[in-house]
């Protein structure tokens, strides 16, 4: 029984400024003990990695944004290991491609460092070197196939069947071009349509990516990459319209399942990261991919009201424990709701609701200042 185990222990990072670089294992975002996830671990104990920090949340003995650092911990060092297996496995029957070499950048929340229990994987597979390169194998292939090939064994790796189905979803969809393009791209072809060819949404997406596999050279190549695209300059009132556009897109394709759904419903967490976003791209500032710093530094450099750290906090603290505890989103019973509202540290669930609402208001105001006041 995983709740039997000892709760996974380790201090949290306390200095966010050290963290500068998009490569590299996440930087807890708070301090505090717990959280967990260990870091050398491999893709066949990451289950039970993930079942232990789930039981440290539910006993109470982590912040659950401690508990969001720990998953994507956790997910980052099955990535390595899954990777560094695949590629081994693949060079022993297929060669390597001398001069190239395989990255994966994540986006969304694993770009950002925060998990759920539940959270799939945004993945873009690059790879450095020419793309007309050869492999040395005695039938040899074109650098684009070589790794397009070695990204779909990555993939399967990641996705390999647990008790409690795969092990991580890995979403591909925000590879440039999305479905209509090629799984893996040339960090160069990367460039060029991150530069000249994205959708302002794509550069949005863009705020939140980490490289999470690759050499320090080719985390290099691909982070100046990113903050080339990020720095480009952009029409203020334009920028605004797109992510507008976007957000009531998204409300009428995908909206809320309940007033508990923290992230879609209005004044929730997804309409926070946009305007994040267009506060970042607009302002060339906090580029951060961790949420939680971007907006401290949105907020430091008077961008952004301090309200918005609080939303944060009790926002992702509410979306990672509801995730685990009441995943369909609907009122719970009273000893989860009880545990829910300990989570987010207020005394009862009529406190959480009052505290949700509020949040939520603050940060209507925030976003209405960006879309116009439309609503959604």
């Amino acid at each position: 029984d995983p709740c039997r185990a000892a709760p996974l222990g380790g201090a949290a990072a306390t200095d966010d400024s050290a963290y500068q670089s998009r490569s590299g294992p996440p930087r807890p975002y708070g301090c505090g003990a717990g959280g967990g996830g260990a870091a050398g671990s491999t893709g066949g104990d990451a289950d039970g990695d993930r079942a232990r920090i789930a039981c440290g949340h539910i006993e109470g003995a982590s912040d659950p944004l401690d508990v969001a650092a720990g998953y994507a911990r956790v997910a980052e060092a099955a990535i390595v290991s899954a990777t560094d297996a695949t590629i081994a496995e693949y060079a022993r029957s297929h060669g390597t491609v001398p001069g190239c070499e395989f990255v994966i950048l994540a986006l969304g929340r694993m770009g950002g460092g925060e998990l759920t229990h539940a959270s799939d994987l945004d993945l873009v597979y690059l790879f450095t070197g020419r793309f007309d390169a050869e492999s040395d194998a005695a039938r040899p292939v074109g650098a684009v196939q070589y790794f397009n090939r070695l990204a779909q064994r990555v993939s399967a790796g990641l996705s390999v069947p647990t008790a409690a189905g795969p092990l991580y979803e890995v979403d591909t969809r925000l590879r440039p071009s999305g479905t209509q393009g090629p799984l893996v791209v040339s960090t160069t072809a990367f460039r060029k349509y991150q530069i000249e060819d994205a959708w302002t949404w794509e550069h949005m997406a863009l705020c939140r990516a980490r490289v999470v596999y690759g050499s320090a050279e080719a985390r290099a190549e691909v982070d100046a990459i990113v903050a080339d695209a990020l720095a480009k300059r952009r029409d203020a009132a334009a920028l605004a319209a797109d992510a507008a556009k976007m957000r009531a897109d998204m409300a009428t394709h995908k909206p809320p399942r309940s007033e508990l759904d923290i992230k879609l419903c209005d004044g929730g967490l997804v309409d926070l990261e946009f305007a994040v976003h267009v506060r970042q791209l607009g302002g060339h500032i906090a580029l951060d991919p961790h949420l939680g710093r971007a907006i401290s530094a949105l907020i430091g450099a008077g961008a952004m009201p301090p309200a918005m750290h609080d939303a944060y906090g009790f926002m992702t603290r509410l979306l990672v424990t509801l995730r685990l505890v009441a995943p369909d989103l609907e009122t719970p019973d009273p000893v989860r709701c009880a545990l829910i509202a300990r989570a987010c540290g207020v005394a009862d669930w009529t406190t959480l609701l009052d505290r949700l609402s509020t949040l939520r208001q603050e940060v209507r105001n925030v976003w209405h200042k960006i879309d116009g006041g439309n609503t959604q």
